[in-house]
């Protein structure tokens, strides 16, 4: 969803998460680069050649012998050494040596297929498939009756994928041999290959026929059994006990359970089988794979590695062993190591698409996402190249279904990683072509669905978002991630059909996940404006922080220093920094444009750590420009980032993003600074330990409200709400600058309530509401936002439920930062959405001069306008208690000129000395604290990583009062500055009461103000406190 320019800052991408698959290679191998050739089966010995017996040497004859017949037979002898000596090197696989041998005797002797046996062997062994079919062809032209030379031809015909042809010379050899069994062991090999398995189990069950005791057979058997998965599992089993029996010490049989314990998840017998393997051959290559694999699934990763390191030692030119060793690498977090050892595998197989796709995912991991997105794009060329493969084309005769659905499946995964890393870097349209293109591939997959509903999600395409999340819904019903999306979805377009119901489950969905201990399907910075219980809400945001800290965790950074816990000398600054991804167009940046730039640098040191790239916006332009030590490290790793905070001794850390779009909370899950606090970016609790404090102020955050939260309140005087509206649009304060009504589609003659929140943010109860109001005031119309533009025949079609004139419903398009502010103020009235309040788009209206009424409740987000109405100093007049005060003061703003426009007036003259704009004495008071509360004393205690702090600790007490203050008067400031906020809430409703409901509500409300006032001057008195009660606004925060 894109970030609108007179909105809040939008959630953060769906829950349901692009599948980043870093596909394992299996024990035989993930699958055959283009070029490489296979085993014949997983791990099984090969084809059996056949060569010539080696020769006896002759003895020297006893008696003297005619000249002629001498010679001849020194000259057989001579030819029958070298023969000898040629296999010997044979045999110890010296083919090069074995080859120059045989050379030596077919110059003398050009007919002897015995020579001519051996030299096709050779270079069957030294992979010259063609001369092997050469020589082997000679040997049938001299002797058409050698069934080995039969054999022998159809084996490098397999290798050349000849399959047909050589099944032909494998029948011919046995029409010769009848009983030649290595030729059914290997015609079987081929017979698999054209995927003709009845066939190829006859004929090993032929040759075990002729010999039972073959163990290679029995083993190549089990091989093919356990190819054929559950239904031959069993099989399998049998044949490779079999072996066992016949030769305990037959190191494939053992492979073979191996391999079998694997596939149904017995991975500590698998690793048994596996290492009674390799201690029958170290060099066994396929069974350090597979017992790699096993490991990996036992969590044991650095054994693991061991294995496939062994692997690559063994095989120093295999891609996919160099692939496998990587893999581990990647899971491990040696990101570099990945990045290099995939590389190296590239390097050696270029046409190996698994390797590009992983080695995507190791360069998504680094934050190197342009290099990951060519490695990406690489595989899905490479995938569409291997038709041209032979050994595709194989699989494809043998059995196109199943080849076709293997090929879907690995275009799916690189689509799906393609689109994912799309998706996260906003390139909206490309990520929903490649989720096109997988839901097109696996059209009843329910992840497919998920992922293009989410990808159109993001795109405000939201009506063909909730088609696909429906379709994923009915291919699997059972499906939270895509419910909750869906939810979302709807709320985002104000579709409120069965909405209880909905959200009945969806809580219920919820709790069943935080009780299992499973993140929850909805995130945090959805459930801010859901109808959830603060309790819940807070489960929520504590569930994703603990993921949070588990994947730093995984992460294996060493703790990181912070800077000494004492006092700062004098003339030393405090170092602060501020971590966002919003440095750019965005509402944080509209806010905030000018505080980094404004703290005073003879005490404070600021640095900014920028998330994102530049936007090239005026925004970013001015924070890089005005703030002491800007840092654009988007492109660093996490634990690069934590580490720099940390080696730039950063005291106080603050983060701007919560749980909103492009935060990255895992820095601070690494405790880079001794203090760590939440502000402005998510206006709700993180649940966070290690964000153990949060600056808000006592209207947002008063002491009834505090169990919403896991962290300290660090108490902000007035408004917590920082804003840069004097700096950057005093165009406003002249109305010649502001557009006359007639320009975006509005009625000079009427009323005009107005909402431009985002749709997600409406609730039924609040639009009936607003719908009472136009009904009781005839002449008014109500001005929204096309905010997203879905929901607009939604909320018309509701308004005619009511009984409203869908045309009393007029809807403006978003508009350009400046231009909203400035047409703003063209509303007579704000209506709020209670459940999430108008936050910058309350400042916009408030700076725009137009009154607002906001009902605040209890958690964080509802709040907010509460307090920027009491920082203008007018609060009462706008902040209710209750849906029908709600009402009252709408219907009353709307139909008494005389007092809505005086409070227009009050809005706009007050707007350049109200605590609300003045960003200047914001920042007095978050940069002066620290001479009165030096850093150190919040280290001691922000040092604490593992236990959440606790809510009521000393700390609070610490942060309200002042340095010199005793524990006991300490704890009785806190209760006073708790009984004040009490006084505070009902002087307001005091107030509220008197304009709307009556002398005696108002009466009522006085009275329990001014209880509450005595209780704060007694607490005060007895904190030792001199002077009069504490009284609203509420002390100055001191938090550093």
């Amino acid at each position: 969803m894109p970030n609108g320019f007179s909105a809040d800052p939008v959630p953060s991408n769906n829950q349901f998460s692009t599948v980043y698959s870093c596909q394992s290679f299996g024990a035989s191998g993930y699958s055959v680069p283009n070029g490489q050739a296979a085993n014949s089966l997983g791990g099984s010995a090969g084809l059996q050649l056949h060569v010539p017996a080696a020769m006896p040497r002759y003895a020297q004859p006893h008696s003297s012998m005619g000249l002629s017949r001498s010679l001849h037979s020194q000259h057989a002898s001579d030819l029958d050494s070298l023969l000898g000596d040629a296999h010997e090197a044979y045999r110890r696989g010296d083919y090069s040596h074995a080859l120059q041998l045989c050379q030596s005797v077919t110059q003398v002797d050009m007919a002897r297929t015995d020579v001519l046996l051996l030299v096709g062997a050779v270079y069957y062994q030294l992979a010259n498939y063609e001369q092997c079919i050469a020589f082997n062809d000679r040997c049938i032209l001299l002797d058409p009756h050698m069934a080995e030379a039969h054999a022998n031809l159809a084996n490098a015909l397999q290798q050349l994928g000849n399959f047909d042809m050589a099944i032909i010379y494998y029948q011919s050899a046995l029409r010769l041999k009848p009983q030649f069994t290595d030729a059914y062991n290997n015609m079987a090999s081929a017979l698999v290959q054209k995927g003709l398995v009845p066939q190829a189990v006859e004929c090993y069950t032929a040759a075990l026929h002729i010999n039972p005791n073959l163990v290679d057979v029995h083993n190549n058997l089990g091989d093919l059994w356990r190819a054929q998965g559950a239904v031959g599992r069993v099989a399998a089993q049998n044949c490779y006990s079999e072996a066992l029996r016949l030769d305990s010490g037959y190191a494939p049989a053992w492979r073979g359970l191996g391999d079998l314990f694997r596939e149904v998840g017995d991975h500590a017998q698998a690793v048994a089988c596996y290492q009674e393997a390799v201690g029958l051959r170290p060099s066994y290559a396929d069974a350090y794979t597979g017992m790699g694999v096993s490991l990996k699934e036992l969590k044991k990763k650095e054994e693991a590695e061991g294995c496939f390191q062994a692997v690559v030692r063994l095989r120093p030119g295999c891609a996919l062993s160099l692939g496998n060793l990587a893999g581990v690498y990647y899971e491990q977090g040696k990101l570099d190591m990945a990045i290099q050892t995939y590389q190296d595998a590239i390097t050696r197989e270029p046409n190996f698409p698994e390797a590009y796709n992983n080695l995507g995912n190791a360069l998504r991991e680094a934050n190197r996402p342009d290099e990951a997105i060519a490695c990406y794009t690489m595989c899905i060329q490479l995938q569409f190249a291997r038709p041209h493969n032979a050994a595709l084309a194989r699989a494809l005769q043998a059995n196109p279904q199943g080849a076709a659905m293997q090929q879907a499946q690995r275009l799916s995964v690189a689509y799906n990683n393609l689109g994912g890393l799309l998706k996260m870097q906003g390139r909206a349209a490309e990520a929903i072509a490649c989720y096109e293109h997988v839901a097109s591939l696996q059209s009843e997959s329910h992840d497919a669905h998920a992922n293009l509903a989410s990808a159109y999600k993001d795109a405000a395409r939201q009506d063909v978002a909730i088609s696909s999340y429906k379709r994923a819904l009915q291919l699997r019903p059972d499906f939270p991630e895509a419910f909750a999306n869906l939810v979302h979805s709807l709320q985002c377009v104000c579709e409120w059909r069965d909405r209880p119901q909905l959200f009945q489950r969806l809580e219920g969905e919820v709790r069943r996940d935080l009780a299992a201990g499973r993140l929850p399907p909805v995130q945090p910075f959805h459930a801010m404006a859901y109808p959830f219980s603060a309790e819940l809400a807070l489960a929520i945001s504590a569930k994703y922080a603990e993921y949070c800290a588990m994947t730093a965790a995984r992460m294996g950074v060493p703790p990181l220093q912070h800077p000494p816990n004492v006092q700062l000398r004098p003339g030393e600054r405090l170092k602060v920094a501020y971590v966002s991804s919003d440095f750019g167009n965005h509402p944080l940046s509209h806010l905030m444009g000018s505080v980094f730039g404004l703290h005073d640098r003879s005490r404070v040191e600021v640095h900014c750590y920028a998330l994102s790239q530049s936007d090239g916006s005026e925004w970013r332009q001015r924070i890089e420009a005005e703030t002491e030590h800007f840092m654009d490290v988007s492109s660093w790793s996490v634990p690069d980032i934590a580490g720099k905070l940390s080696a730039d001794g950063i005291q106080v850390c603050i983060n701007l993003n919560g749980y909103t779009k492009g935060a990255r909370n895992e820095i601070f899950a690494l405790h880079p600074a001794p203090v760590q606090a939440s502000y402005m970016g998510f206006p709700a609790t993180t649940g966070a330990n290690f964000l153990p404090y949060l600056i808000t102020d006592k209207v947002v955050a008063p002491e009834s409200c505090k169990h919403c939260y896991s962290e300290q309140l660090a108490y902000m005087p007035n408004c917590y709400f920082v804003n840069d509206y004097k700096a950057a649009h005093m165009d406003v304060l002249d109305e010649a600058n502001l557009p006359p009504r007639s320009e975006v589609g509005l009625p000079e003659d009427k009323i005009v309530y107005a909402c431009s929140n985002q749709l997600y943010k409406y609730d039924p109860e609040t639009f009936q509401t607003w719908c009472n109001i136009l009904r009781r005031v005839p002449n008014s119309v109500l001005w929204l936002l096309r905010f997203p533009p879905y929901g607009e025949p939604n909320i018309r079609q509701e308004a005619h439920n009511q009984g409203i004139d869908p045309d009393r419903i007029i809807f403006t398009d978003v508009a350009n930062k400046p231009v909203h502010i400035r047409r703003s103020g063209l509303a007579d009235v704000f209506l709020d959405t209670p459940l999430c309040n108008a936050h910058t788009t309350g400042c916009d209206v408030l700076w725009g001069g137009c009154p607002m009424v906001t009902l605040p409740l209890e958690r964080m987000a509802s709040r907010v306008a509460a307090s920027l109405c009491y920082a203008t100093g007018l609060g009462p007049e706008m902040v209710v208690s209750s849906q029908q005060d709600y009402e009252e003061l709408g219907v009353e703003l709307g139909s008494n000129h005389q007092k809505r426009n005086s409070l227009r007036h009050q809005l706009k003259a007050s707007r350049l000395s109200s605590p609300l704009f003045d960003t200047e004495n914001v920042l007095l008071k978050l940069a002066g604290l620290q001479q009165d509360y030096p850093p150190y004393m919040l280290m001691k205690r922000a040092t604490s990583r593992i236990r959440p702090l606790q809510k009521d600790s000393q700390l609070v007490r610490k942060l309200l009062t002042d340095n010199s203050t005793s524990s006991a008067a300490a704890s009785a400031a806190g209760q006073a500055a708790s009984a004040a906020a009490a006084a505070s809430n009902a002087a307001a409703a005091a107030a509220a009461a008197a304009g709307s409901s009556g002398a005696a509500a108002a009466a009522a409300a006085a009275s329990s103000a001014a209880s509450a006032a005595t209780s704060a001057a007694s607490a005060a008195s007895a904190a030792g406190a001199t002077g009069a009660a504490v009284v609203p606004p509420p002390p100055p925060c001191r938090w550093w």
